[in-house]
């Protein structure tokens, strides 16, 4: 998919109405970091299902800073929109901002990165992939294809995120199942970008020579693509077997051609369809599930083909 263009680096403005007169709503949709596959995904689910809502959407892309995040609820807040979508930055950091859209009456629906305990009282319902099933996925994954005792790094996200948090608890939980004890030497983030995974993956395999790494894990697919950049550079295919999440078209391809041992399918547009969905029915007064997840599928080389069709 084509990246999306941000706006003056702030924020991207994008409004979907029927051609079948006025908007019925305004939603005001506040993402992390829009400048991202899993993003673009949800992006296009919003806007697709958004038109067939007869919904107004409005796009804003903090670019991972927290402050610009809160400043564009307020945003939000002053076009008096009917409901606000949070992509959190970070989850305890963006409460301020979800406190204000609560006092000022407006709902909020929680997309793809949820707040923490806290945050969640003053919002309607979560909408995304189950993250902690994520873990289990490509924990499974792992388990089908690495021998016990294997030896391996970890690149996670942003650090404190959710789904940093649930994904690698359960991937450990996935292990812990399937009897397998494998080490994790080290962790680093990579911020949920390609090339700073390149540059961590570059240091653990100065860090790790020859015969000591086994496997590396990254809680995306685009980080786990970065490292095998690296990984390939080094010359050190044959001995690293690469895990992500996701099911991004890339990483899906390099499954099939046997350079990356699996990934979690995650529906990233359901999430965004779901979301315009959940937001109508709040503002229906219609009963909503506190939690409201998109499908998640292992994929490894013995089943890419049956699920090829759906990465994306």
């Amino acid at each position: 998919m084509k990246k999306i263009a941000i706006l003056l680096s702030l924020f991207l403005f994008v409004s979907v109405a029927s051609a079948f007169g006025a908007p019925r709503y305004h939603f005001c949709v506040v993402h992390n970091n829009a400048d991202h596959p899993s993003i673009t995904a949800v992006i296009q689910g919003l806007n697709d299902e958004a038109e067939i809502y007869n919904i107004k959407v409005t796009h804003y892309d903090p670019a991972f800073d927290p402050q610009k995040q809160i400043s564009m609820i307020e945003d939000c807040i002053s076009l008096k929109s009917d409901l606000i979508v949070v992509n959190a930055v970070d989850p305890e950091a963006v409460i301020s901002g979800l406190k204000k859209a609560y006092k000022a009456g407006i709902p909020v629906v929680m997309n793809n990165a949820d707040t923490n305990e806290e945050g969640r009282k003053y919002t309607k319902t979560y909408v995304g992939a189950a993250a902690v099933l994520q873990g289990h996925a490509t924990g499974e994954a792992m388990v089908n294809t690495l021998p016990n005792g294997a030896k391996g790094v970890v690149i996670i996200g942003k650090p404190g995120q959710t789904d940093v948090v649930l994904r690698l608890q359960g991937v450990r939980e996935a292990l812990a199942k399937g009897n397998r004890n494998l080490e994790f030497l080290d962790e680093q983030p990579a911020n949920w970008m390609p090339d700073q995974a390149m540059t961590v993956m570059q240091a653990f395999l100065t860090r790790y020579p020859p015969g000591e790494l086994d496997f590396v894990l990254a809680l995306d697919d685009p980080m786990a693509l970065g490292a095998m950049q690296a990984i390939k550079a080094a010359g050190r295919m044959n001995e690293i077997k690469s895990y992500g999440f996701n099911g991004n078209k890339q990483a899906c391809d390099a499954i099939k051609n046997g350079e990356m041992e699996g990934t979690a399918l995650s529906l990233s547009y359901l999430s965004g369809v779901n979301t315009i969905r959940a937001g109508y029915d709040v503002l229906k007064g219609r009963i909503v599930s506190n939690q409201i997840f998109s499908p998640t599928q292992q994929l490894i080389p013995a089943n890419i083909d049956e699920w090829y069709s759906q990465c994306w």
